[in-house]
């Protein structure tokens, strides 16, 4: 029976992690689309170029005093889950966006609107797998997401 448990504690937080990450491409894609991106990342790249810091870190700190916020109030909505996803997103787009823009780009002319209807869907699907994986395995929701559950 531990067997089984560990086996199944490890599955979940392997589908975390690759949720975590699906949920990051389809950022990417929402981004090279140009079309618009989910709120929370909206506020997280705007206020990280104000400040002109790397998208990963300044997430990371905001998730961090988000989190610590949070525990006063609600701890219920919290797992490993909830770490790796403050932690994994930003650092993800950040890293891909450049390359896949330079990848994209030289592929799609990104003049056509059809091009860039493809991205967006693309990103879409990506962005709804990843979220579907990661909130499945039921081991914690984000910082920002656990606002809304607890007040």
């Amino acid at each position: 029976m531990f067997k089984n448990d560990s086996l199944s504690i490890f599955i979940r937080l392997c589908l975390s992690v690759v949720g975590t990450s699906i949920i990051a491409l389809g950022i990417v894609f929402f981004r090279l689309s140009s079309l618009g991106i989910d709120p929370a990342t909206a506020a997280d790249i705007g206020i990280s170029n104000t400040f002109n810091w790397y998208l990963g870190n300044y997430q990371l700190i905001f998730n961090v005093i988000l989190f610590l916020t949070i525990c006063i109030f609600d701890r219920s909505q919290f797992g490993i889950g909830t770490l790796i996803n403050m932690s994994l997103p930003g650092y993800i787009v950040g890293y891909l966006t450049p390359i896949l823009s330079r990848i994209i780009f030289h592929t799609f002319s990104k003049s056509s609107i059809l091009e860039i209807i493809i991205l967006f869907v693309f990103g879409m699907v990506l962005f709804s797998l990843g979220i579907s994986l990661y909130t499945s395995v039921n081991l914690g929701v984000s910082p920002y997401d656990a606002v809304a559950l607890s007040f």
